[in-house]
């Protein structure tokens, strides 16, 4: 599976900030904000990976339990 192939909206609200990080963003200092922008992105990356991850193991322990329950 690749980052293409989930939906729109899933990547589209993980590409947002969320109203906390705007607040933070507004009130932080200008020199800091290319800094907090960049560890927001950084963090929505990893959510989005520990995501997909969890995806794909529910769909390897989904496909594991039929070859299972077919073998025995």
């Amino acid at each position: 599976m690749s980052v293409s192939a989930l939906p729109a909206s899933v990547t589209t609200a993980l590409s947002r900030l969320s109203k906390a990080q705007q607040d933070v963003l507004a009130s932080a200092p200008a020199e800091m904000k290319p800094f907090l922008e960049a560890q927001f992105k950084m963090t929505q990356e990893q959510q989005l990976g520990e995501w997909i991850t969890k995806m794909m193991k529910g769909d390897h322990e989904q496909a594991t339990s039929v070859l299972r329950n077919t073998a025995g």
